[in-house]
């Protein structure tokens, strides 16, 4: 197999989303007013509501299908913080890697949902967009062989590579008409495996050192700077956001860059 080079990268199409997450910080000391966000962008109940009067925590669940996206949406609700996740809704039935769609695919139906919901939000200091992907080869070889496109700043010789794990944080400056706001780009890289154990009627189990399922794992968290103080203009919230979710977009198409 030739050597992978920086025009195989692949398209978002390709990546698996495991999770996407959207995390609103709330500013000091701001009472959560008295919410039915759940049924405001979901337009129904939700299938699971749970509290905690005494620490102040809600949360609701339920079944989420956009499309070809379908998993579980959770929205957990905390005196400080603010979180919506959409996640993989069970355990995977076969051997491919669980996922809640296509990148491509999943980060548009989530957005639409959060974009909803900034228009309604509480005041807010910080928010941050994070999402797990998983681009599958087929072996862990073609894996280490591509993963280097990826780091076009970083000429790195990943032959004979194993356990590799690479993290960074490239910030940017935006402008928003705020003075000193920074977005972190961190980025997480590694090559995941899965391997299959097969247990008999006695209870012991036969290991198999080969792997059934091979990928490039890429761990994202994008994010409004924790050293901005004041509170971010809500009527740039859902603009920032497509922000957030574009630097995303973009690391996953070019990978480690300025």
């Amino acid at each position: 197999m030739p050597e992978a080079n920086i025009t195989d990268r692949f398209d978002l199409t390709e990546w698996k989303t495991e999770s996407l997450r959207m995390t609103a910080f709330l500013s000091p000391g701001y009472p959560i007013p008295v919410q039915n966000w759940w049924e405001e962008i979901c337009d129904s109940p939700p299938e699971v509501r749970s509290s905690q009067p005494r620490t102040g925590v809600q949360q609701d669940e339920g079944i989420f299908r956009d499309g070809n996206t379908q998993g579980r949406l959770i929205l957990v609700v905390q005196p400080s913080r603010i979180d919506w996740l959409l996640t993989v809704d069970a355990a995977p039935t076969s051997l491919e890697f669980p996922s809640v769609g296509s990148f491509s695919e999943s980060v548009n139906s989530f957005g639409q949902l959060m974009n909803s919901w900034l228009n309604v939000s509480p005041n807010l200091l910080r928010i941050a967009f994070g999402v797990n992907l998983l681009l599958p080869f087929e072996d862990v070889e073609q894996a280490y062989q591509y993963l280097p496109s990826y780091f076009p700043l970083n000429k790195l010789d990943l032959k004979n590579a194993q356990d590799f794990n690479y993290r960074i944080n490239r910030p940017r400056n935006v402008d928003y008409n705020i003075p000193d706001l920074k977005i972190n780009r961190l980025s997480s890289w590694s090559v995941m495996t899965f391997t299959a154990l097969q247990f008999t009627n006695a209870g012991s189990y036969t290991y198999s050192s080969t792997p059934f399922n091979v990928a490039i794992r890429l761990e994202l968290d994008i994010n409004s700077s924790i050293d901005f103080s004041g509170e971010l203009p809500k009527d740039k919230l859902p603009e920032m956001f497509a922000q957030l979710v574009e630097y995303a977009k973009e690391i996953a198409l070019e990978g480690d860059i300025l």
